[in-house]
Formats: structure tokens, sequence, C-alpha cells
């Protein structure tokens, strides 16, 4: 399997130039977002920081017995990963994880279904079907979907060597306007034979379109091999 490592320090320099650019970016979208302050992007960071070690570690999230580590990254985008702060957010975190197991509410079950499914399909295509059926209602968790759902392409696709996915101010608009798309779909319902699949196969070729190697720091093991 190719492993590789993100480069943070470039990560968090896109994600600051969104941060600079994003009162331009807010006027360019169908459906306005909140503004990005500095706990956004520090607790990204440290969600980006745990996706490169899972990747080092060859930590298989969607795999029985891991499922922790998708909540454990909702946990890092919504309040950090301090002592002080998970035990503000308490009742919070237990109620994302009741949800997260229901199979009528987060569905992680179901979730997990569709991805070994799918398995032999190209990891793009597999890394877009996890966001959008991760965003679409009923959404895997209580709130953070659409950045914890960038965490988890971005971890799919490292795991076969691709590049993370970050916010830019050159692919925000691309990415927020159809997740708002994403959002008002209902995964168990007609939309999951139409507007689902074709979401899907949006984001996909968004993930291609929008591949950046500058995010990936080649290995001395990687240049081996």
């Amino acid at each position: 399997m190719f492993r590789h490592s993100l480069d943070l320090e470039k990560i968090e320099a896109k994600l600051r130039d969104t941060q600079r650019q994003f009162e331009r970016i807010n006027m360019l979208l169908t459906m306005r977002r909140e503004s990005m302050p500095d706990s956004i992007i520090e607790h990204m960071m440290e969600g980006y920081a745990y996706v490169d070690r899972l990747l080092n570690d060859g930590t298989d999230i969607l795999k029985l017995g891991e499922f922790h580590h998708l909540l454990e990254l909702n946990h890092i985008v919504l309040c950090g990963s301090s002592a002080k702060s998970r035990a503000e957010f308490r009742h919070h975190i237990e109620r994302t994880e009741s949800h997260f197991y229901d199979r009528h509410n987060g569905d992680i079950g179901g979730l997990v279904d569709w991805y070994q499914r799918h398995t032999g399909k190209g990891v793009r295509k597999r890394a877009a079907g996890i966001y959008v059926r991760a965003l679409s209602r009923p959404q895997l968790f209580i709130e953070g979907n659409h950045r914890t759902g960038a965490l988890v392409m971005s971890y799919i696709l490292g795991r076969e060597g691709k590049p993370p996915f970050v916010l830019t101010p050159e692919n925000a608009e691309a990415y927020f306007n159809p997740s708002s798309l994403v959002r008002d779909a209902h995964k168990y319902s007609i939309d999951e034979l139409i507007k689902i699949p074709k979401l899907t196969r949006y984001f996909a070729r968004f993930l291609k379109e929008t591949e950046d190697e500058s995010l990936v720091v080649k290995t001395a093991e990687l240049e081996k091999t």
C-alpha cells in the first residue's frame, strides 16, 4: 500500500489564504457560510495531523473496530483535542457518539457497507461517495460534517497515494455550492437513485481537477520504492 506524509505547513498556508479571502468567497456562494476564525484553522490542522498519523500507521478507519477514529476526527474539528475543551463539550461528544452509531441517524454501518460494496471503484469515486453520503440526510454527525468529510476524503485519497483535499480560494465556490445540494439530499429516498450518484460523480471529478501534489511530502521510504 502506498503511504505518504502530508505537508502540514503547505496545507496551513492554503487554509490561511482561504481565511484571508473568505469574505470575497462568501459573496460567490449560493448559501452564505460562517466566517473562518483562527479556531477553525487550528482545529482543521489538528485534523490533518491526525489523518497524517493514521496514514503513516496504516490504520483502516473504515474497518470494524476502528470507527472511533471517524468520531475522533469530528471531535477534533469541533472542539480540538485539549482536555479542557473536551470537558466543556462532553455532553455534545456523548450525543454525537450516540447519533453516529444509531442506525436511523448517523448510521455508520450503512456508510461502511456502501464503501465495501464499491471497493472496485476508483479512489476518487470512493472518497467522493463517502463525503456525499456523510453529508446527505441523515447526516453522519450532528455538526461539522463538511469539515470532517474533507478530512475523511483526504484520508481515503492518501491511502492510495493521492494528495489531500484542502479548501483554497480557487476551489471554494466549486466545493461549497454543490455541498449545499448534497445537504438537501436524502439517502433513503428517490435521491439514492438519481441525485446522490450525480453528486458523487461531480465530486469525484472535482477531486481530480483540484488535486495538488505539492501538499504531499515524499519520504525516504517512498523514494526507495
